[in-house]
């Protein structure tokens, strides 16, 4: 190896041979790996500007050690004990869409749930299903449906997304007016703890029994397992709520669809409405009306989703980036609007009666046109793929044809709209757009608005797509999203992204709780009192407080700085 090439390599961690080999010896050598070729693949991630410029700065810290791929629930408990023992940290890993890396300089094991696939039960009668963590919602959608039922409800990419990972994360979905979002579907689960002992929640905790009800005996744990990002276990079991469908056993999704960067047909994106199901769109004057009429859908008791999506159907209705780019640029979407989807359960007449209700809503706030054969039926035809990503989304991760890799997902009334909409273009000013759709969610554009749970609460959305080649774009999206956490505490508009305790925002924002991760650092004293579970992910110790890297903390206090909060010590 010349001099240059050995200057360009940049070095990772290894685990000592003594611990591979006990690894080895629980999967076998066919399901652990630490060749090189294989752990980089694990190393960026999709949601995640910090893990594309690491290797812009070649820092090999976000590479894991090793790779190992358990198959029951007795292995996962081996190899998590063997790594407890030798105070080795660990990160489950499923898709690697966010949230999933190592989170400390030393040695770290992925174990990848990949083979833990397998639907467990399906109860008809109690109208839950038992999964293993690496099913995804597709696999979910494609067994109860043919049942008569289903989950209620799309993530984003619903292929990719598995509930375990979701549990254990936000449990956000894109159709969540009616049933919620997952994180309130939950019956219960089974967790591997860091020490290697199980726990159960929920009527399962009992032993023998089943999963029929979420809560008790003895103090509800939920709420700390929940959105834990893995820090207090590994999700190996979960039970969800079912609810009734009367669409179409097999749901009709083009077939054969190439996936070419440079090729199309819009064929392939011409899905039809599941039978039994309706979805109106509505162009709204302005951001006004708009709300007033999710507030009043949302309150009538109508409709299975609603939302508002602004520019994202430049992406997900668009079949190539070039389509994207052109259809932002002449503003071919409405600025402003809602859709609502509708189902017939009780029977074909629901469909009628709530789209009479939804219109009588509109026209009395006035200022709404719909999208019909008559009015803009070019666009109506374009927003096709939406007739069935409300119930199985296809197309959303058209949004990573260019980088999604930040973003701003704050919680909270559905008015929130409006200080997410003026707080985004401050940002936009402040910072400037990284491409064309990061401006979706300003001045001139709608967030999307997620309306859940009917209206008691929503979701705004608004995203950053930077070259995942220009190093300062990536800087400038994390930028993006530190000033947003700060922008939204400092207002008391929501907590951090996502509305989850993730470092460094957990110990940057003690407004939160407050002091939300003085609890949260107890709470891993109990749960992982060897600090090998993702250590550092959901809240730092006071040891790690004090090897923060300065330009984190020089990030984090200027945009503290930047919005009135004063700048922070993280000294213990």
């Amino acid at each position: 190896m010349t001099e240059r090439n050995a200057q360009k390599r940049i070095g990772r961690s290894r685990l000592a041979p003594e611990v591979y080999k006990l690894l080895e010896g629980i999967v076998g050598s066919e399901w652990i790996s630490e060749d090189r070729a294989v752990v980089e693949t694990y190393s960026k991630h999709s949601i995640d500007p910090a893990s594309f410029l690491m290797k812009h700065q070649k820092d090999g810290t976000n590479i894991p050690a090793c790779v190992v791929l358990p198959h029951t629930v007795e292995q996962i408990q081996s190899i998590v004990r063997i790594l407890n023992r030798h105070r080795i940290p660990y990160s489950p890993f499923t898709n690697g869409q966010m949230l999933c890396g190592p989170t400390s300089p030393a040695a770290t094991v992925f174990l990848h749930l990949s083979r833990m696939n397998h639907i467990l039960d399906i109860d008809e009668d109690n109208l839950t299903i038992t999964v293993e963590p690496y099913v995804d919602y597709r696999q979910v959608q494609a067994e109860t449906m043919k049942r008569g039922l289903w989950n209620g409800g799309t993530p984003l990419a619903t292929s990719l997304t598995k509930i375990a990972s979701q549990f254990a994360f936000a449990g956000i979905w894109q159709t969540d007016l009616k049933y919620s979002n997952l994180s309130r579907n939950v019956v219960a689960v089974e967790v591997v703890l860091p020490t290697g002992e199980i726990l159960r929640t929920g009527s399962s905790a009992i032993s023998g029994n089943k999963a029929f009800h979420e809560y008790g005996p003895g103090p509800d744990l939920h709420g700390l397992l929940r959105c834990s990002l893995a820090t207090t276990g590994i999700v190996t079991k979960i039970t969800v709520k079912l609810h009734t469908w009367v669409g179409d056993k097999v749901l009709k999704t083009p077939k054969d669809r190439p996936s070419l960067r440079s090729w199309s047909d819009p064929k392939y994106d011409r899905a039809e409405l599941p039978k039994n199901h309706r979805l109106v769109w509505i162009e709204c004057a302005d951001l006004k009306t708009q709300l007033e009429v999710l507030y009043r859908v949302c309150h009538s008791g109508i409709g299975l989703g609603l939302n508002s999506c602004g520019v994202y159907s430049a992406y997900y209705c668009s079949q190539t980036q070039a389509m994207t780019e052109k259809r932002t640029l002449e503003h071919f979407f409405p600025a402003y609007n809602a859709y609502i989807t509708m189902a017939g359960i009780t029977s074909e007449r629901q469909l009628d009666y709530e789209e009479k209700v939804f219109r009588h809503i509109v026209d009395g706030v006035g200022g709404s046109k719909y999208y019909s054969h008559e009015y803009k039926p070019e666009v109506l035809e374009a927003l096709a793929p939406w007739n069935l990503d409300f119930v199985r989304n296809n197309f959303g991760y058209r949004m990573n044809r260019r980088t999604y890799a930040g973003l701003w997902l704050p919680l909270g009334e559905i008015d929130m709209a409006k200080a997410h909409q003026e707080r985004w273009q401050e940002a936009l000013d402040e910072f400037k757009p990284l491409y064309m759709t990061d401006e979706g969610g300003g001045k001139n554009d709608t967030p999307y608005v997620y309306c859940v749970n009917r209206g008691h609460f929503a979701y705004t959305e608004t995203d950053n797509y930077p070259d995942p080649l220009d190093p300062q774009q990536l800087a400038t999206a994390i930028a993006y999203m530190t000033y947003g956490a700060a922008r939204m505490v400092k207002d008391r508009i929501s907590g951090p992204p996502l509305n989850l305790p993730i470092e460094p925002f957990t110990t940057f924002f003690p407004e939160v709780g407050p002091n939300t991760h003085l609890f949260l650092r107890k709470v891993r004293g109990v749960f992982d009192p060897n600090s090998v579970a993702a250590p550092g992910r959901q809240v730092f110790s006071e040891e790690e407080c004090k090897h923060i890297p300065e330009p984190v903390s020089q990030l984090f206090n200027s945009m503290r700085e930047k919005v009135g909060l004063e700048a922070l010590s993280t000294e213990p």
